[in-house]
């Protein structure tokens, strides 16, 4: 038996929310609605699931400016204890908590190649594909159908929001996140700024799927950045791929990234989704609101609001302020660059012509740092790049702050392992591209980041072979 839900907030809820496509106020149409979705609840067809969705269009909001005692939030407290319980029940209930996770760590701590969805322009479609398989599993446990996920815009809340905290009573805790309830994330750890002016799609959402090992798997800037550095930051569960799915402050943070990905197609009118066959038409696989399976197309996710949601705002902490206007305050560790390796870089002559050109009418571009990993002292890292230039002693003067950045593991088609070859998406100046233009010697420093629970190992991490490639 599923626990009762509290009714008394489920009326409440009920009393005060609005359709969201309509304006129209609830009353009978909510019974119609309830009604049809209960009659489709034995069809796993995402035609219908869709087709069901018109005219229940939900909000999803920021959790951390909802009060404690919000009915809507409390009514998601309650499906998720739901979901908890029938997995506490049966551990394999595909419409329990457990299997949802499972879910992530199938397709995402894989090292079958054909099933990772991670290191290409997958990654988002999928995880948005995720979030609103789980939303519908939510809706249906409490009959709900205008129950919302949410998102945590850690931009204005960084830190975690007391709504995933209080200890095991609360639904939404987790015991093994890593950082204390007052820690504060670091202002470059959220640096959206870099992945909102990318010009394509595929630098900021990653690159085509190459299953057969013939190219490379390349991520994007937005998963390379904020997202992997927030997973990590977090801890526990959080920081690797194979648990990530059981700690509900998850669809939180990826909430806000599927958010940043509608800021990022509203941002220029140039900014598309790819239209390629091989991305439209990719299947991807789920189970519905009861737990039966079901295929879901890329093409079929790509507009929220046929979804049946849309986001409170788009309006995030100043990702598109001026570059570097906080960044300047990150400098390295002197000693440490003095102590440590440093890389010369190599870009071809054409290329720093291209480069120049890029940045002429604009105060920034993108580059694309390509190197041989040859060893890595833990998983995941989390490093600051800078770009050292000259030949003389580091200094405020010629240290340069690029990026922040967390390295998580690549899969190999062929191996089955850590891949050697590594592609970082970082941002320049259009000072740093005169400096390329006019030849100055350039170097690359990686500072190791502390984060709560890990040590830095004493070993730096070594890489060969650093080159610049010009994004076009």
């Amino acid at each position: 038996m599923e626990p009762k839900n509290n009714f008394n907030t489920r009326r409440s809820f009920l009393k005060n929310i609005t359709w969201g496509a309509t304006g129209l106020s609830l009353g009978s149409t909510v019974l119609q609605s309830c009604a049809e979705v209960n009659a489709q609840s034995d069809i796993s067809s995402v035609a219908a699931t869709l087709k069901g969705n018109i005219g229940t269009t939900v909000t999803r909001k920021n959790i951390a400016t909802m009060s404690a005692d919000d009915p809507e939030l409390q009514l998601l407290k309650d499906a998720i204890g739901i979901l908890r319980k029938r997995s506490a029940d049966w551990p394999l209930d595909p419409a329990g908590w457990s299997e949802n996770g499972a879910l992530h760590t199938k397709f995402c701590a894989t090292t079958e190649f054909s099933y990772q969805v991670h290191y290409s322009w997958y990654v988002w479609p999928w995880h948005r594909t995720y979030l609103w398989t789980l939303e519908k599993k939510l809706q249906h446990a409490v009959r709900e159908p205008k129950l919302a996920l949410h998102y945590w815009d850690w931009t204005k809340k960084p830190g975690i929001p007391e709504q995933y905290q209080g200890g095991d009573s609360n639904p939404l805790y987790n015991d093994t996140r890593r950082v204390n309830p007052d820690d504060i994330i670091p202002f470059d750890f959220m640096n959206m700024g870099p992945a909102l002016r990318a010009r394509k799609f595929s630098t900021f959402g990653g690159y085509p799927f190459y299953k057969d090992g013939s190219e490379p798997q390349i991520d994007g800037m937005a998963e390379q950045s904020f997202h992997n550095n927030i997973h990590n930051w977090i801890g526990g569960e959080m920081a690797g791929f194979v648990a990530a799915g059981y700690d509900p402050i998850f669809y939180g943070h990826h909430g806000n990234c599927d958010r940043f990905w509608q800021a990022w197609l509203d941002a220029d009118p140039d900014h598309q989704n790819p239209t390629d066959e091989e991305f439209l038409e990719k299947v991807f696989y789920f189970t519905d609101e009861k737990g039966k399976p079901i295929e879901i197309k890329v093409k079929d996710v790509l507009d929220t609001e046929k979804l049946g949601y849309r986001f409170e705002d788009l309006n995030f902490n100043s990702p598109d302020g001026d570059y570097n206007s906080r960044e300047d305050l990150i400098v390295p560790s002197y000693e440490m660059v003095k102590a440590s390796s440093v890389y010369n870089t190599s870009i071809e002559e054409e290329q720093k012509v291209q480069m120049l050109t890029k940045t002429d009418g604009n105060e920034v571009t993108q580059v694309r740092l390509k190197f041989e990993r040859a060893k890595l002292p833990y998983m995941p890292y989390c490093s600051r790049v800078f770009f050292l230039f000259g030949n003389t002693e580091p200094s405020a003067d010629n240290c340069k702050y690029i990026g922040t950045f967390t390295i998580l593991p690549i899969v190999s088609a062929e191996e089955g392992k850590l891949e050697k070859d590594v592609y970082m998406h970082v941002e320049i100046t259009k000072g740093i591209a005169q400096k390329i233009q006019n030849k100055e010697a350039i170097k690359v420093f990686f500072e190791p980041v502390q984060v709560r629970g890990r040590n830095i190992p004493d070993e730096p991490l070594q890489i060969e072979e650093i080159t610049f490639e010009l994004l076009t």
